[in-house]
């Protein structure tokens, strides 16, 4: 990948165990009282921050998906990610 700009994040799913969710987000947002916290997203939403690169495979997917080998099931972190890629 060289001459790139390569964006990756992971960010609190929406709508992919829920309660789980909502109760990290209670205590991490309790927890960073000094900055904006966190806000879970739709699939559509994490998907929109790679709007303007090359969204490298496997896409945006939950966060065990990334590296599916590693066993630890879908589901296990109710997190989206993504890797994009931006040629220079």
């Amino acid at each position: 990948m060289t001459g790139a700009v390569v964006d990756a994040l992971a960010h609190p799913a929406a709508g992919i165990g829920a309660e789980e969710v909502a109760a990290s987000m209670r205590v991490h947002n309790a927890r960073a009282a000094e900055h904006a916290g966190a806000t879970p997203r739709t699939h559509a939403d994490v998907t929109r921050f790679f709007d303007d690169t090359e969204l490298l495979d496997p896409g945006v997917v939950q966060l065990p998906e990334w590296r599916p080998e590693a066993d630890s099931g879908p589901g296990a972190l109710p997190m989206s990610c993504g890797v994009g890629r931006k040629p220079l």
